[in-house]
């Protein structure tokens, strides 16, 4: 079997959907069949890294280029119906942001955080204790050595809701679908671009093709004899079952960077957990250096060990839990995961054109695909077509920052017998 397309997007997670009918909707308006553009997906549309997301949706960013782009993705979750053409429920309830005490009632790298996010229009300010109390409900814990955030325009959705909203859009939008398929290889033509995709279920002709697959990404293309630097960091997820009395008026976000961990209110009456990227650089080499995508590609989001936390690491994230919560032991742990965040060696997407393949656009999230979908889908659909606000945005995340002795650099940067780093440059 042999079918022509505008846009094969590989990898059908909640970044490949929302590409699919960015694209679908882009090329309708110009005249061209929306069936044109193909979503080939291993497993089934969101059944990956985005299943596993704690559907949280904020503009805070240390990365001013990275702030901007969280913020217009925030603005178009908050009206995704003219988008996508389907509603996704969204709930507005804000994130309080918790920082030790730097010294005189601040913390000086948030205070920078803070005049950074202004300049972009984006609302994070510091609030007082008495301030952050009324946010917050009676049995979370504030101590006198920590500093408060507030940042109002941060917002919440269900993961599983974005799933089906995808789906349903997808068949509105005429998108094809092909689910439990795999890619094994590609074709180029005479200037080097990719002209076909090969499937386990047939070939697909293409003018373009769009890289939404993530940290399966480098074992995909490496066909092409292009090296993509993206691994995988694992993270735990927890959900407490609480009092639905205590949380009846509801809960912020709160980004505890006292304890490193993220809590919010979850289905049914639970408080979600979980922790952020480990931004060390001992520990992005070793993610890179382990090679954990050896254990058979996307299968390994459905190894029976990821389904469920071990007594020691629910025992962890309790100890978390318990700074910060007066309540938690009255609570039922309810469930637990264990999910991964997809990295590169500086912690950054990798968004745009690839100078090696001409056709070829990558769209990877770098552990924060979830929120930003809306916003990286309407790029690759300027970036296919050719022209858009966009593009300029995606400059600073050119897959082009890691050529030359990028790699090299980075390995050189990790030093110790601790981190086994010795052979692994050779290996990437």
């Amino acid at each position: 079997m042999r079918d022509a397309f505008h846009t094969v997007v590989v990898g059908g997670g909640c970044l490949g959907a929302a590409a699919g009918i960015a694209i679908a909707r882009r090329i309708a308006a110009a005249g061209r069949s929306p069936s044109e553009v193909c979503i080939v997906e291993k497993m089934v549309v969101g059944s990956g890294l985005s299943a596993r997301h704690s559907g949280i949706i904020r503009a805070a960013n240390a990365d001013g280029s990275a702030a901007i782009l969280a913020d217009r993705a925030a603005q178009m979750w908050r009206e995704i119906d003219r988008h996508w053409g389907v509603s996704v429920p969204v709930e507005e309830v804000g994130a309080v942001w918790i920082a030790r005490d730097s010294g005189r009632g601040s913390n000086a790298k948030w205070d920078g955080l803070e005049v950074s996010l202004r300049q972009r229009g984006i609302d994070f300010h510091q609030l007082s204790v008495i301030g952050a109390r009324a946010l917050l409900p009676d049995f979370v814990r504030l101590k006198e050595d920590e500093v408060f955030y507030f940042e109002p325009g941060a917002c919440q959705t269900d993961p599983t809701h974005v799933r089906h909203a995808q789906c349903r859009s997808l068949r509105k939008h005429g998108v094809t679908l092909r689910e439990k398929t795999a890619v094994i290889g590609f074709e180029r033509g005479p200037s080097g671009s990719i002209s076909a995709v090969h499937t386990d279920q047939g070939t697909l002709d293409c003018e373009f093709v769009v890289n939404a697959a993530g940290p399966w990404s480098p074992a995909i293309f490496a066909s092409l004899g292009i090296a993509l630097p993206v691994s995988v960091e694992p993270v735990h997820v927890a959900n407490w079952l609480t009092s639905l009395g205590e949380i009846e008026g509801g809960m912020p976000i709160i980004a505890d960077y006292v304890n490193l961990a993220y809590f919010r209110l979850w289905r049914d009456g639970e408080i979600h957990m979980h922790q952020p990227r480990n931004r060390g650089m001992g520990s992005t080499a070793r993610a890179f250096s382990e090679h954990p995508l050896g254990v058979l590609g996307a299968d390994f989001m459905n190894e029976p060990s990821n389904q469920a936390l071990g007594y020691s690491q629910i025992r962890v994230y309790e100890e978390l839990a318990r700074q910060r919560f007066s309540n938690v032991d009255r609570t039922v742990y309810s469930s637990g995961y264990r999910s991964f965040f997809d990295i590169t060696p500086d912690l950054r997407f990798i968004l745009g054109p690839d100078h090696r393949v001409s056709n070829l656009v990558h769209m990877l999230g770098s552990g924060q695909a979830f929120k930003y979908a809306p916003v990286f889908g309407e790029m690759m659909a300027q970036f296919v077509t050719g022209s858009g606000p966009l593009i300029a945005l995606a400059e600073p995340f050119s897959i082009s920052r890691f050529d030359g002795g990028y790699m090299s650099d980075f390995w050189s940067q990790v030093t110790g017998s601790a981190h086994s780093l010795a052979v692994a440059e050779g290996t990437l």
